[in-house]
């Protein structure tokens, strides 16, 4: 995982608004490859960077050695920015939460985060402190449940068929690898659904993904921490990818503006540019939103 390449998302536009000035602390939650952080760095501010996959957040100074004086790597959840920056005496002029998953999670991490290779179905950020993993949830939970966050998180309009299959398929064996779901959920929704520019395994994965790392509920906690430990005139950037964060984020961002606590930098969603978009073709559903301490 040392080696993956993860290409920052909206890098000119998070290095603009948050405009890092030289001494300043900046809270990187979701630190992964390094790509914000280190052009944070760049410009003479220090960087608190949390990572909760222990992979990633281990092998950060071998990636990146020439950031050891300027970014304090912390493996733990962003919902405990409060008590990280308490720990270490932070101050943040500005927090950034880039909710995009690593580059190295799908590639490198072989804990099945890809419906493109042959893994584990595990799914799991930090599995040193989560017991909870896609296989786990496939052959355990009753159809009821899995019906439910396929339909809530995934979206997917063929939850039931791909639940009663689940139910069905676990019988004769338990399902253990990506390989395994990938070809239950063929046979399971229509030809035409397999055959669409999406791949029909797309909303399934990010439905189990999102159950077992308890994204919604971390983005809801980790943001409305964040907003608690900036200082008046400290900004807070949240890029999402999925529309469920997003709507989670702008809920949140509106409430706290209404309550006089934020400000609107800008009341814009800011997508990116199509040059970034044809170079990084993963950005292209990303959404960064931006509000300011009062």
């Amino acid at each position: 995982m040392a080696d993956s390449i993860h290409t920052p998302v909206l890098l000119d536009e998070v290095i603009r608004y948050l405009n890092p000035t030289p001494g300043s602390w900046i809270v990187d939650c979701t630190l992964n490859g390094g790509g914000h952080a280190s052009a944070i760095a760049e410009r003479g501010a220090r960087v608190l960077g949390i990572e909760w996959d222990p992979v990633i957040a281990g092998s950060f100074y071998d990636r990146h050695p020439e950031l050891r004086d300027s970014v304090i790597v912390v493996n733990d959840s962003y919902v405990q920015i409060q008590s990280i920056c308490a720990e270490h005496g932070v101050i943040p002029q500005g927090i950034l939460f880039d909710l995009g998953l690593s580059s190295a999670h799908y590639e490198m991490s072989g804990r099945g985060f890809s419906f493109m290779r042959n893994e584990p179905l595990d799914m799991r950020f930090n599995p040193e402190t989560n017991p909870l993993t896609a296989g786990r949830i496939l052959n355990e939970w009753p159809v009821e449940d899995l019906e439910r966050i396929l339909t809530e998180y995934g979206e997917e309009q063929f939850a039931g068929q791909i639940a009663a299959a689940v139910v069905l398929i676990r019988r004769a064996a338990p399902l253990r690898t990506t390989e395994d779901l990938v070809s239950l959920i063929a046979d399971a929704v229509p030809a035409w659904y397999r055959h669409r520019k999406i791949h029909h395994a797309t909303k399934t994965f990010q439905a189990l993904r999102v159950t077992v790392n308890d994204e919604l509920n971390n983005v809801t906690t980790g943001v409305g921490a964040a907003i608690d430990v900036l200082p008046p005139g400290g900004r807070l950037l949240v890029i999402s990818f999925q529309g469920m964060e997003d709507k989670i984020v702008r809920e949140l961002f509106k409430s706290k503006v209404k309550e006089g606590v934020l400000k609107w930098v800008t009341r814009t969603t800011i997508r990116p540019a199509w040059e970034e978009m044809k170079k990084n073709p993963r950005s292209r559903s990303a959404k960064l939103k931006i509000v300011e301490h009062l």
